[in-house]
C-alpha cells in the first residue's frame, strides 16, 4: 500500500518558532521553566517537554518566583501576562505572530468604537486571548451556529486563525444585512488556508485519509472534517498505535495529512505503520 503525505503536513512556521524558543530556554536556563498552558496542542510533544523538566501551569499565581514563563503558541489572556510582568517574572512570549494579529485588531477596532465579533470556538485558548484584548463589547460566534442579535451600529468581524473561510464569510455576510457598518478583517492564517487546500486535494487522490494530530487541536479537527466531506474513509489519529489494518482493506493509496502542531516524528511513525500494511 502506497502512502502519500500532504506537502504541508506537520509544524507550521509559527509552531516551529515557538517550539524552538522553548527548547532554547529549556537548554539555556538553570532555573525552573514552565509554559503558560500547553505549549502546543499535541499531547505527545507536551509529554516529551515534561520529561525534559518543563512544567505546565494555567495561572501565573501558580508560578514560583524565579521561574521563566514561556507563553504558548496560542497566546495568553492579557491579565495573565500583566500579572507575570507585574511580578517581574521572566516572560518568553511564544505567541505566534499570526495570533498576535487578531489580538491587535480586537484592541484597535474596539478602541474605534466597533462591537467586536470573533468567528471561532469560545473555549479555545487563542480565542480567549483575543477576547481579552477587546476594550469594549465582544461576541464570539461559533462556526455553524446562529448569530445572536447585536445592538450596535458598527460591527467589526475577525476570525480565529484556524477558522474555515466559508464560516467567516457566512458571518460577515449575515451581519452586513443587519448593521449600518460592518468591517471585516480576515485574520485567518495563510498557512491554514494552504493546509486546508492541500488536504482537499489529497482527499481526491487517495482511497483513504489519515489525519494526524492532537484531538484538542482545532486545525487538525478541521482538516479531518474537510477530508471526510470528500473521502468518507477518513480517520483522525494521534499516533500510529491507533491505526487498524481493517480500515484500509482494498486501499492502494492512503493519504496522510497532519495538523500544524504535529511533530515530524509522529507523522513518520504513522506513515511507517501504514506502509507495513498489506
Amino acid at each position: 500500500m502506497k502512502v502519500k503525505i500532504a506537502r504541508t503536513a506537520g509544524f507550521c512556521w509559527g509552531v516551529r518558532r515557538t517550539v524552538d524558543q522553548l527548547m532554547e530556554v529549556a537548554d539555556g536556563h538553570e532555573g525552573p521553566v514552565v509554559t503558560l498552558g500547553p505549549i502546543i496542542h499535541n499531547p505527545q510533544f507536551v509529554a516529551r517537554t515534561r520529561d525534559m523538566g518543563v512544567g505546565t501551569v494555567e495561572r501565573v499565581a501558580d508560578v514560583e518566583a524565579g521561574t521563566t514563563v514561556v507563553v504558548r503558541t496560542h497566546g495568553a489572556v492579557k491579565p495573565e501576562l500583566d500579572a507575570a510582568r507585574g511580578r517581574e517574572l521572566e516572560v518568553v512570549d511564544g505567541t505566534c505572530p499570526y495570533v498576535k494579529y487578531p489580538q491587535a485588531m480586537a484592541q484597535r477596532l474596539s478602541r474605534q468604537g466597533y462591537h467586536i465579533v470573533i468567528v471561532g470556538d469560545p473555549n479555545h485558548a487563542e480565542v480567549k486571548g483575543v477576547v481579552s484584548y477587546a476594550e469594549g463589547p465582544c461576541t464570539v460566534v461559533r462556526p455553524g451556529e446562529s448569530i445572536p442579535a447585536i445592538k450596535a451600529k458598527k460591527v467589526a468581524v475577525i476570525a480565529q486563525t484556524t477558522c474555515i473561510g466559508a464560516d467567516f464569510e457566512r458571518v460577515v455576510g449575515a451581519l452586513a444585512l443587519r448593521h449600518k457598518e460592518v468591517r471585516a478583517v480576515n485574520t485567518i492564517c495563510a498557512d491554514t488556508d494552504e493546509r486546508q487546500a492541500d488536504a482537499r486535494q489529497l482527499a481526491t487522490e487517495v482511497d483513504a485519509v489519515v489525519v494526524v494530530g492532537g484531538r484538542n487541536s482545532a486545525n487538525t479537527r478541521h482538516l479531518a472534517e474537510i477530508c471526510r466531506e470528500i473521502q468518507p474513509r477518513t480517520w483522525h489519529v494521534e499516533t500510529e498505535e491507533e491505526l487498524h489494518p481493517d480500515w484500509f482493506a482494498d486501499c492502494r493509496v492512503v493519504g496522510v495529512s497532519a495538523g500544524a502542531s504535529t511533530p515530524d516524528w509522529v507523522i513518520e511513525g504513522v506513515a511507517a505503520r501504514l506502509g507495513s500494511f498489506r
